[in-house]
């Protein structure tokens, strides 16, 4: 392992948990409800920038007079009751990946455009199915959320906010994102960036930006990425 390389910060959507297929489907049926038909998959262009922008572009194109904020409870809402209903496994590799830090001594953060709330039910899930206590702060040392930040993702002030938390410059953090956006936003920071894409967008998308890309954090894992630096 690199003598500078001290913590591994994690994106959450599509990187931990295939979260963002229920998030598009949220969005999709809130939509339908204030008579603003568009497929799922219409919404993967959003992926990796916050909900609230996604509400606000929603709010212009709907006939129907609602504020972004309520438009995002009501998508918010949808989203739980899919989470609840079918708590969705971990993406391969996860496991392996915290129980690597765990061995290595590598501290861990979690850095999300997604409001705190949500977050830490969409964690409660991941780390049930990883048969870890279902609380965000023990296996996270530092968390930044989208509720957090002044400046979301692809601006660097989310990653810059997670290494100061660790007491650590950007150099010492390798990052792991799914998505342009928080690739942008880790390496403008200074960290060193792993794009695993997710499921919805297309390796060409996301590999080119980032210092080192896999399939998934399973084979980023055997690769021993950590290594690389």
């Amino acid at each position: 392992m690199s003598t500078t390389l001290r913590a591994v910060l994690f994106d959450m959507d599509g990187l931990l948990i295939d979260s963002e297929d229920l998030h598009m489907r949220a969005f999709a049926a809130t939509g339908a409800e204030l008579g603003y038909a568009c497929e799922p998959r219409e919404y993967s262009c959003w992926i990796g920038h916050s909900a609230m922008e996604l509400a606000e572009w929603m709010v212009e194109r709907i006939e129907t007079k609602i504020e972004p904020a309520e438009l995002l409870r009501r998508e918010q809402e949808a989203f739980l009751n899919i989470l609840r209903q079918e708590r969705p496994t971990p993406l391969p590799g996860v496991r392996e990946m915290f129980d690597g830090c765990d061995t290595l001594g590598l501290a861990r953060g979690l850095v999300s455009s997604t409001f705190y709330h949500q977050v830490v039910k969409t964690m409660a899930v991941v780390l049930e199915h990883l048969e870890r206590e279902p609380v965000l702060e023990s296996h996270f040392r530092t968390v930044v959320t989208g509720d957090r930040v002044k400046n979301l993702k692809p601006n660097p002030e989310p990653y810059a906010k997670a290494a100061a938390g660790l007491g650590l410059s950007p150099e010492q953090c390798m990052v792991f994102e799914d998505s342009p956006a928080g690739v942008t936003s880790a390496r403008a920071a200074g960290c060193k960036v792993v794009a695993i894409p997710n499921l919805y967008l297309k390796h060409e998308e996301i590999a080119p930006l980032a210092h080192a890309h896999f399939p998934t954090l399973r084979e980023a894992y055997a690769a021993r990425v950590w290594e690389r630096w």
